[in-house]
């Protein structure tokens, strides 16, 4: 199936992803439709924040 990713079907999940609760498939802004441009800025706004969230833990310490 090839799903369209509606922007209704979109919700944030963990690690700042958001994922299609249609499909399951992790989206991005270039996924979803309509257009992540023609969104509201409200929208915008939420799904940049979400994103910007997640902080990649720190990179292990060399062993001795």
């Amino acid at each position: 199936m090839n799903c369209p990713h509606h922007i209704q079907w979109v919700v944030p999940v963990a690690y700042g992803q958001h994922q299609c609760t249609l499909c399951y498939d992790l989206v991005v802004k270039k996924d979803v439709t309509p257009k992540f441009e023609d969104l509201p800025a409200e929208f915008q706004k939420r799904w940049d924040a979400h994103e910007a969230s997640w902080k990649p833990p720190a990179a292990p310490k060399p062993a001795p």
